[in-house]
């Protein structure tokens, strides 16, 4: 995580000269679909296996700081709590490695307009997605990953407001792993598709 402490301590210096305005705090949750990647398999008869993240419920935070009516600095954390499995084809059933939590903290910009009630947004984020498995074998780690998204703000009154975004993650997985049976290794990345809700609070 230490990669990630240095991409916000990047961000501060920029945050010191933001321009007044209104910061937002956002604590969000929503669903992210399923990814999968590449993997070869120290198992001789089925050496290139396919391996699936499930989908499952997604929660975090956002927190944005003013540089211009327009453009914000945006810092990301969110967590899944999911699992892998070997999709080895379709007439037969997935094997599952085990469950897994996928913590991301991002540093990125936003770009919004709009000067009514409804702001549409896009945002880029990159920084530090932390892989924790719950099985054996397998250690920690984290990989570089980005993001792309975009959505609205729904301002319900000046100071809280509704976050309706799509947002994609890109996950670096040049890594390897090993189960209880086999050796996989990946050269793959990682992607996933997210939606969620927020409850924005400014000041």
């Amino acid at each position: 995580m230490r990669r990630a402490l240095y991409i916000l301590l990047f961000l501060l210096p920029a945050a010191a000269f933001a321009q007044p305005g209104r910061f937002e705090l956002t604590p969000f949750a929503g669903y992210r679909l399923a990814g999968d990647f590449d993997a070869r398999s120290s198992d001789a008869f089925d050496p290139r296996l396919n391996i699936q993240v499930d989908e499952s419920a997604v929660y975090g935070v956002l927190f944005d700081i003013p540089l211009s009516p327009n453009w914000q600095i945006e810092l990301l954390a969110n967590r899944q709590r999911t699992s892998f499995s070997v999709d080895r084809g379709f007439l037969e059933p997935q094997d599952e490695l085990g469950d897994v939590d996928l913590t991301t903290i991002h540093g990125g910009i936003l770009l919004q307009w709009g000067e009514g009630q409804v702001n549409p947004y896009v945002t880029l984020s990159a920084g530090i997605t932390r892989i924790e498995p719950k099985f054996r074998n397998l250690d920690s780690d984290d990989r570089f990953s980005t993001s792309f998204g975009g959505g609205a703000k729904i301002f319900l009154s000046p100071n809280v407001g509704l976050r309706l975004e799509a947002r994609g993650f890109w996950t670096d997985l040049d890594t390897g792993f090993d189960d209880r049976f086999d050796r996989y290794d990946s050269g793959d990345g990682l992607f996933q598709g997210e939606g969620s809700v927020g409850l924005i609070i400014a000041f």
